[in-house]
């Protein structure tokens, strides 16, 4: 089986710190690709980095934290009520605005994902996909996020979020998260990292990818790094 692996960072924008060290793991590394928070304290600079690196493909990391109110360290959806109706629209506008400036920055979108994987709720992924097909983007499916939620179903990813997916037609790759699960039986993966300078855990992320063994071991198995461009 030929295996191809994406190697994706997160919050690009975030932080001046985040930002840079984003570049450093994409020129020195393995990196392959990055989603931009256009809320983020640095994205003007996120803007003029990603001009002057234009081999690193680009999506969208839509934050929704400020709808949902999300505070650290109680940083993640798998506990949300209902979305109400108001929350809905108030999500559909977020999304509209946050992909506007994204595009009048001048950055081509590769696909969509989010900030504390936001987008994986199940009334907030039919947005995010209707807005991937229309923009011709692929989409992160973190596989079993809600495997142990509020929401009572026997299968919410059988039955809710893959047809989801399916009625749009859209292309995404199974998701490793954090891990470089290198033997595992994929024909296309997703590795999500967050590299930075300043933070431990964020350093760490910026290791791997700067890790020379690690590369080695990529070319040792043969697996092509791609983007999120080449599932088009």
């Amino acid at each position: 089986m030929n295996k191809r692996l994406i190697i994706n960072a997160d919050d690009f924008g975030k932080t001046e710190d985040i930002t840079k060290a984003i570049i450093v793991a994409h020129k020195y590394g393995v990196l392959s690709s990055t989603t931009i928070m256009v809320k983020g304290a640095a994205f003007e600079l996120a803007s003029k980095l990603i001009k002057e690196t234009p081999s690193l493909k680009t999506g969208l990391h839509i934050d929704l934290d400020c709808i949902f109110l999300m505070k650290e360290p109680n940083r993640f959806y798998k506990k949300l009520i209902k979305i109400t109706p108001s929350m809905k629209t108030k999500i559909k506008d977020e999304i509209d605005i946050q992909l506007d400036r994204f595009l009048k920055a001048g950055f081509v979108l590769t696909h969509l994902d989010s900030h504390h994987h936001s987008h994986m709720h199940p009334e907030v992924l039919p947005i995010v996909a209707s807005k991937a097909k229309e923009l011709n983007a692929s989409i992160r499916f973190h596989n079993n996020y809600y495997d142990r939620s509020i929401f009572f179903y026997k299968n919410l990813e059988k039955e809710i979020l893959s047809p989801i997916l399916k009625h749009f037609n859209l292309k995404y790759p199974y998701f490793l998260r954090d891990r470089f699960d290198l033997d595992l039986n994929f024909e296309t993966a997703e590795v999500m990292l967050h590299p930075g300078f300043l933070e431990r855990w964020r350093a760490i992320d910026l290791a791997r990818c700067l890790n020379p063994d690690l590369e080695q071991s990529i070319k040792e198995r043969n697996i092509e790094i791609i983007s999120f461009a080449d599932l088009k």
